[in-house]
């Protein structure tokens, strides 16, 4: 799980000075867009060393709130994963701390995100449902893996929120654990909401109200570990349930705007 692997790199120059680097994959399949920015790592991405650091603030450039900065490689101190309760805190941490890789360290390879079935159809180029969907197939028709890296690489973007802020996560006294009776497998039920609040434009007047983007809902997490004795618990399966009271987005519409 410490291991980044870069697929492929190419780097191409726009009209304007800005540097995209196509492809700086976050696992052996992803392929993700990112820019050289002034805290990418040189050492994960070897190709930034002789480009010069994208600006944020270039408004003339059509890419420069459009693509998040490649990792500066920076690793936060997570829990080991040696309860499914220990990742959930992860969670919790690579959010706050803008750690899409360490995110991807939480999930396991063959991951996969269950839409909510209300939300499907707002979004039909992003979940692109066939004609035999079973929401409750164990299989990755609409959302894997390569889909999860993509998104949370776009969304967790310090350049573009302040501070991710969860206002219900997990409470061991309060919320649904189911295990399995092998032991290697346990579901977790529980209400979320969290807010992330954007940063203020250089050009916003200062008493401008900064958008935010609150979601809220109900989510089923499918942790697995591969043996009792040594455990090593990741999420496999995330299906997610908007709360249909409430007018804030679902996590099916925030992975589907951060999606692009």
């Amino acid at each position: 799980m410490e291991m980044l692997q870069i697929r492929r790199f190419a780097i191409v120059s726009t009209a304007f000075w800005a540097v995209l680097i196509v492809g700086c994959g976050l696992d052996d399949s992803a392929q993700v867009e990112c820019r050289c920015a002034a805290g990418t790592s040189l050492e994960l991405f070897k190709q930034c060393r002789d480009v010069e650091p994208a600006d944020r603030g270039a408004a003339d450039s059509p890419f420069a709130t459009r693509l998040p900065d490649c990792p500066s490689g920076v690793r936060l101190s997570l829990l080991q994963p040696t309860r499914p309760e220990f990742v959930l805190s992860n969670i919790e941490l690579t959010f706050e701390g803008f750690s899409p890789i360490q995110y991807q360290d939480q999930l396991s390879e063959d991951f996969l995100f269950v839409p909510d079935i209300g939300d499907i159809e707002n979004f039909p180029e992003v979940f692109n449902v066939p004609d035999n969907y079973n929401v409750d197939a164990d299989v990755d028709t609409l959302w894997n893996r390569q889909a999860e890296d993509r998104y949370i690489t776009n969304l967790l973007d310090r350049t573009r929120f302040q501070e991710p802020r969860f206002l219900r996560w997990y409470l061991r006294l309060q919320d649904e654990r189911i295990p399995a009776d092998d032991g290697l497998s346990i579901t977790f039920r529980f209400p979320y909401e969290l807010e992330f609040i954007e940063r203020p434009k250089e050009d916003d007047a200062e008493d401008a109200t900064p958008q935010i983007f609150a979601v809220k809902g109900r989510l089923e997490l499918v942790f697995v570990t591969p043996t009792e004795e040594n455990p090593v618990w990741t999420i496999r399966r995330w299906q997610d349930f908007r709360d249909r009271a409430s007018a804030k987005l679902s996590w099916t519409e925030l992975r589907a705007i951060f999606s692009q």
